[in-house]
């Protein structure tokens, strides 16, 4: 079984190849994943089961004529791992790259991510599953 951090570093690979089907393998069946404000489309934020947060992690990515996600810093603590990110992508229609930082929480259980939910700031990414804010590294510069 891989470790939560290998996890996240192959899911980080896939989206950079713009095929994130391998998702499909690291979700447990009852998935659930959170956006809150950076999902207004969705009703809460919220996504429940595989297909609806795959469908949504899709339609995200078509927006981007390419894109990266850069993990920063892994913070882990029992089932839990918050991984600052880097996203680095090119939205359709432009050939201007935007950079955008945010935090993504996941809680694994039987090795597969059982809640993922991306924040604005690693103190809320940390907060949400109680994992102590000296648990991180200095900011990144």
């Amino acid at each position: 079984m891989p470790s939560k951090v290998d996890t996240v570093r192959r899911a980080c690979a896939a989206w950079g190849t713009g095929d994130i089907s391998v998702y499909r393998e690291m979700y447990a069946p009852d998935v659930t994943a959170f956006a809150g404000m950076l999902a207004p489309e969705l009703p809460d934020g919220k996504m429940t089961g595989v297909d609806q947060v795959m469908e949504t992690l899709q339609s995200l990515m078509e927006t981007f004529e390419s894109s990266e996600l850069i993990p920063e810093e892994f913070i882990e603590e029992g089932e839990h791992l918050v991984v600052p990110v880097l996203m680095h992508a090119i939205p359709r229609g432009t050939s201007e790259a935007i950079d955008w930082r945010l935090a993504v929480a996941y809680t694994f259980r039987g090795g597969l991510i059982a809640r993922q939910a991306w924040y604005p700031t690693l103190e809320e990414a940390l907060d949400s599953v109680g994992i102590p804010r000296s648990a991180a590294g200095p900011p990144a510069a």
